[in-house]
């Protein structure tokens, strides 16, 4: 036993750790300098929220299962985490909210946004990439959807990554827990973690693929698709649920 687990278990909970991206670059050091406070992020103490990883994955026993989603589907069953959401003004927003949310903003990179706000640092990092599809956070046919940009990169994931190390000091590391896209406030860190491994698999596939694999088991459910990037992922794109 190792810390009262079983080997092989151990040994799939470690596989599927969120990498740990050490916070340097400009922007990313503006951000967390100008960060109030850390996402508020917890897991409920209660048997009841404890995500089942092989009774999930039991219902597409007969389609079968990717080396991945086998290695997920060993794990004992593991907390669901909810987090904070800072929710962005939009058409809908009242004077209040919009009233709140730019008294909380602070200029970063030269944008006006509020620092706890995950999917702004997302949507900026898909704009300074260049133009895609609407649905920028997700593939719906399970393929890479940056593969022909012609924004800066570079910034792009600059924003990215701040957006990510804004998200880590929210989270244990190593993050070994469920965090379900399923629940709405979720969103936004499933979002910057797609937004950065997309990003940096432009230039580093290598690096990406361990970030592509830690949103699959953050989220057996993988509502982003990032399972069919992962390694030992499934292959066919035809595979679809």
């Amino acid at each position: 036993m190792w810390m009262g687990l079983e080997i092989q278990e151990a040994q799939a909970a470690v596989q599927g750790v969120m990498p740990w991206l050490p916070p340097t670059g400009k922007l990313t050091l503006e951000a967390l300098r100008k960060l109030d406070r850390p996402l508020l992020a917890w897991a409920p103490d209660s048997q009841a929220y404890r995500f089942d990883s092989a009774a999930y994955y039991a219902q597409f026993a007969e389609e079968g299962l990717s080396p991945l989603e086998q290695q997920i589907a060993a794990l004992p069953p593991r907390r669901e985490w909810k987090m904070e959401r800072v929710w962005g003004p939009d058409a809908d927003s009242d004077d209040a909210h919009m009233a709140a949310y730019e008294k909380a903003s602070v200029t970063i990179g030269g944008h006006r946004l509020h620092p706890r706000d995950l999917d702004t640092y997302a949507t900026l990092a898909y704009e300074y990439a260049g133009p895609v599809e609407e649905d920028d956070f997700s593939d719906t046919d399970h393929t890479t959807v940056l593969d022909d940009l012609t924004g800066d990169v570079d910034k792009a994931l600059a924003w990215a990554a701040a957006g990510v190390c804004v998200l880590q000091q929210s989270l244990p590391h190593p993050f070994q827990d469920v965090l379900l896209y399923g629940e709405t406030d979720n969103c936004p860190a499933h979002r910057i973690l797609f937004a950065y491994a997309s990003l940096l698999k432009l230039k580093d596939p290598g690096a990406a693929a361990p970030w592509f694999t830690a949103l699959v088991y953050l989220n057996p459910p993988d509502n982003v698709g990032a399972r069919f990037l992962a390694p030992k992922g499934p292959q066919d794109l035809s595979f679809k649920r």
